[in-house]
């Protein structure tokens, strides 16, 4: 699949832009045209749920010997029943195709919308790097390198929550037709056809595939220009001060801090933690435990030092463009511990700024 892929991102064709800084910040024109393009794709994928699910039953209500029943017998329980072995292998197929598509449409939205920001252009588009990020991004791999680092955004939650959790989700587009099903077995009962029950997983997957496909492209968007202002970010480290161990051993803990306040694997934290790491050589620990004087240890040091956890807190709260109700909760400790002083409305107003390719601050 990955070659596929690698072979989908090279055919489409480069559109040379100017960029005028390494920060490239998007003009209102251009942030419509990426909006334009995100509600067509948003559109063509709800189109291709839409089709999926009339190409899996309609071919079955009109050819059904195409489809014939196999008996088979529960073992154990000795019941039998019925059961497609062709109809299966064909829903299979079409649930490939679709994934198929929608990759497609993932990784020339996601190509797109890197030529609109500046992130890539015609000379380096097949650098490894960045071609890897947007193929990533567009295949919405999970980036979890941050554990590399010694910094665990589920640090303190049960694992098998984690894993129920995860799973519910890769399911919920079945789950959801599922219940409707249900629902709508229940309401009308035995009067209920099946082709109105099967008929009613069109709006759910298409619902579900306009949803994932926002997502990605949402953070196409915000990975992308994620990148673009840490390369900026750098630049601001270099001119800072050399670090004592203590004051080392205290931005861990707020990187720390942030993934933990995030609870998620995310490219731009990542990348975030690895400059952090690596520009103020931070010796990696297996597993980093935050200090219990975190907000304590950060008020007793150096005035600059302060303000530069500040801004790599608040930036790593922007950063993947999501502003959580238990981060919300962790803005007003950090308030309380007079850690910052930026309210719940300068930070939502960062955000904003951020997401609309205006830059940070």
């Amino acid at each position: 699949m990955k070659k596929i892929y690698e072979n989908i991102y090279n055919l489409i064709p480069c559109k040379n832009i100017s960029t005028d800084d390494s920060i490239y910040l998007l003009n209102d024109a251009e942030i419509k045209n990426i909006k334009r393009k995100e509600i067509i794709a948003i559109f063509l994928s709800s189109l291709i749920g839409v089709l999926m699910v009339l190409i899996l039953y309609l071919p079955q209500y009109f050819w059904p010997f195409l489809f014939p029943d196999n008996n088979f017998i529960l073992p154990f329980f000795k019941k039998p029943f019925t059961f497609s072995v062709i109809g299966f292998i064909y829903g299979m197929v079409l649930v490939f195709a679709e994934i198929i598509l929608l990759s497609i449409l993932n990784i020339y939205c996601a190509h797109e919308i890197a030529f609109a920001t500046g992130f890539i252009n015609s000379d380096n588009k097949n650098e490894l790097d960045k071609k890897n990020i947007v193929l990533t991004i567009a295949s919405e791999k999970i980036n979890k390198d941050i554990i590399k680092l010694g910094i665990d955004p589920y640090a303190g939650l049960n694992k098998k929550t984690i894993i129920l959790f995860n799973l519910f989700f890769t399911l919920k587009a079945a789950l959801s037709s599922m219940v409707l099903k249900l629902v709508v077995q229940r309401v009308l009962g035995r009067y209920a056809l099946r082709k109105v029950i099967d008929m009613l997983g069109i709006p759910v997957f298409a619902f579900w595939n306009a949803w994932g496909t926002r997502k990605v492209l949402r953070q196409t968007r915000v990975i992308i220009m994620g990148q673009n202002y840490l390369i900026h970010f750098k630049v601001e480290l270099n001119k800072f001060r050399e670090l004592t161990e203590i004051e080392k051993s205290i931005v861990y803990d707020t990187l720390q801090f942030i993934s933990e306040s995030k609870r998620d694997y995310h490219q731009n934290h990542f990348m975030l933690s690895k400059l952090i790491i690596e520009h103020f050589q931070i010796k990696i620990e297996k597993t980093h435990n935050m200090n219990g004087k975190y907000f304590l240890n950060i008020n007793d040091s150096a005035e600059d030092f302060k303000l530069l956890n500040e801004k790599i807190i608040l930036l790593g709260f922007v950063l993947d463009g999501e502003i959580s109700v238990r981060e919300k909760k962790r803005l007003k400790l950090l308030i309380d511990a007079k850690v910052t002083n930026k309210s719940m409305q300068d930070v939502l107003l960062l955000r904003h700024v951020f997401l609309n390719g205006k830059g940070y601050y």
